[in-house]
């Protein structure tokens, strides 16, 4: 039995190096999912909200989809399946999508970062600009509000949130409030008015165990060989 339980180490050791390889490969095709909650909270209860309409953002748990082509956006086609994953297009809950890349938001495009349906509860983020310090929550509420019916606003010139270029700014009009206010994606309970975000990571690969998971696996499997050397001694007794 003793061999059992090594040779049984051996092939889950050997099974989680190829993994963990596998993983390494596939990472820089993976969107991975940052909230910015705190930033989308001053952005959306900023000065020009009444203390009553200050909107809290309540994230779900991130939860994940597996699909090689979806990492990167590059046509109709694709959003129309990403929309088409959502499952919940009929209910007051948005669907953060965090990607690898975004090429196409209603045309080609290598400067897109972000795409959203305008209105809708469907958006799409490039996850490495989602996670940038500087830029990333304006990015979310940018996309956001989309979803929340406002459109772009002109001159591009980095002083509102809904400028086509993302910027420092995150400056909205009494005009854009009231808007954002008629949404339907906007609800209210005991606790004042909120928006719920379903954030989503799309993914190359299904996740792979991380090492200490390994390692609790292969402890596993010489528990389950200890547990079978017991049993058979029983049996011979």
């Amino acid at each position: 039995m003793k061999a059992f339980t090594f040779t049984l180490g051996l092939r889950l050791a050997a099974a989680a190096a190829a993994l963990l390889t596998l993983q390494a490969s596939a990472m820089a095709a993976d969107g991975y999912v940052t909230t910015n909650e705190a930033k989308l909270e001053t952005i959306f209860s900023q000065a020009g909200f009444a203390a009553a309409d200050k909107i809290d953002i309540r994230f779900n748990r991130e939860t994940s989809i597996v699909d090689a082509a979806l990492t990167t956006i590059d046509d109709a086609a694709d959003w129309t399946k990403l929309n088409g994953l959502a499952g919940n297009l009929a209910s007051p809950m948005v669907n953060m999508y965090f990607v690898d890349k975004i090429l196409w938001c209603g045309d080609p495009s290598l400067t897109t970062i972000g795409c959203a349906k305008t209105p809708g509860n469907v958006l799409a983020l490039d996850s490495s600009w989602a996670a940038n310090a500087t830029y990333g929550g304006n990015l979310a509420g940018h996309e956001l509000a989309h979803n929340l019916s406002l459109e772009h606003l002109l001159p591009d010139d980095g002083s509102n949130l809904m400028n086509p270029t993302i910027s420092t700014s995150s400056k909205l009009t009494a005009g854009q409030i009231t808007a954002i206010l008629a949404s339907a994606l906007v609800q209210i309970d005991g606790a004042g008015k909120f928006i719920t975000i379903q954030p989503i990571a799309v993914l190359g690969a299904a996740p792979i165990p991380e090492p200490a998971e390994w390692a609790l696996l292969l402890l596993g499997g010489a528990v389950v060989a200890g547990v079978a050397r017991s049993r058979r001694r029983g049996l011979r007794t």
